[in-house]
């Protein structure tokens, strides 16, 4: 039983079974006929096939859906859209004749884009996490979902750029005096000082945000501050001295599973197609076996990637 339990969840068998769907469908598109009635000039179009090439058109492979789709669809609008898929395999039809398949790189492109969608698709299919499974994943990646600190503070600037006669900094200093005196408070920060090319008061800011408009080296500084009734600083900027007043700082903090489900859930249905796709794609490759053609200059040069094929590769780059 264990067995059977293996083997209907490898990703190389739903891979497997996906390209002989691919197969069926390619045989549809193209003209083929297994009860031997069509030939090259025939066209043939049903349900199945009009249901493929909408799949197709969407990029979307679910054949439910669009079977209601089809289903559910006009006489007219099914008209047009056996009008398309006609004029399109015409199309296909008479470029295959012409030869204009042969060594195409972008019909190459399209055909791994095509298994990619297979692949990726049964993925989905399959993807149904328990609520265990989202905490799991969620505390696994707690970083990528915890809220940064912030900070609530005005400021008083003096500007480098304009010469005070005491000096920039000086002048900071006795700013600073006369708002302890004043006891100035978070309002009244813009009766003082010069003219900043910011914002005055800053509410429940990041450290990046802060950075953004202030430079590092104050953003450094300022997070360090602790909440209080008196003014700090002088702090210097890349414009200059600013004098601080917090009133609020709130920790980096981590939200509920609740208040970000849908994302952690987006997220780790993302890592899973990812996972699934990298399985199913060593699977393929380990049925095939890689040699180096004799002639074809010099031999390549082992990577960490081409390590991981000495698995089920012999004698890849063979020896002199």
């Amino acid at each position: 039983m264990n067995v059977v339990k293996r083997i209907v969840r490898d990703p190389l068998i739903h891979f497997l079974a996906g390209g002989g769907l691919l197969f069926a469908v390619f045989a549809l598109l193209h003209g083929g006929d297994t009860t031997g009635t069509s030939d090259g000039k025939t066209i043939v179009v049903d349900q199945p096939a009009l249901v493929t090439f909408m799949q197709y058109q969407s990029s979307a492979f679910q054949p439910a859906y669009f079977t209601a789709q089809f289903n559910a669809m006009s006489a007219k609008d099914r008209k047009a859209l056996i009008d398309k898929y006609v004029r399109e395999e015409a199309l296909v039809r008479e470029a295959r004749a012409m030869g204009l398949d042969q060594g195409d790189y972008v019909i190459r492109r399209r055909m791994i884009q095509k298994m990619t969608y297979l692949i990726d698709d049964a993925a989905t299919e399959t993807f149904d996490p328990t609520e265990a499974d989202l905490q799991r994943y969620f505390l696994a990646h707690k970083d990528a979902y915890q809220s940064a600190p912030t900070i609530t503070f005005t400021h008083v600037f003096v500007d480098q750029e304009i010469k005070h006669p005491e000096g920039a900094e000086a002048r900071a200093e006795r700013l600073k005096a006369q708002l302890e005196a004043k006891r100035a408070g978070f309002d009244d920060a813009p009766g003082y000082g010069d003219r900043f090319a910011y914002l005055s008061n800053y509410v429940q800011r990041t450290p990046d945000f802060v950075e953004n408009q202030f430079g590092a080296e104050f953003a450094a500084a300022a997070m360090k501050l602790q909440p209080s009734s008196h003014w700090q600083g002088p702090i210097k900027s890349d414009y200059g001295y600013h004098l601080v007043l917090v009133t609020q700082r709130a920790p980096a903090s981590l939200p509920k599973l609740s208040e970000v489900r849908d994302q952690v859930k987006d997220d780790l249905l993302r890592d899973t197609i990812a996972a699934y796709r990298e399985k199913a794609l060593d699977d393929l490759t380990r049925r095939f076996a890689v040699r180096w053609k004799a002639g074809s200059g010099a031999q390549p040069t082992p990577t960490a990637d081409a390590a991981n094929l000495s698995a089920y590769v012999e004698s890849a780059i063979p020896g002199d």
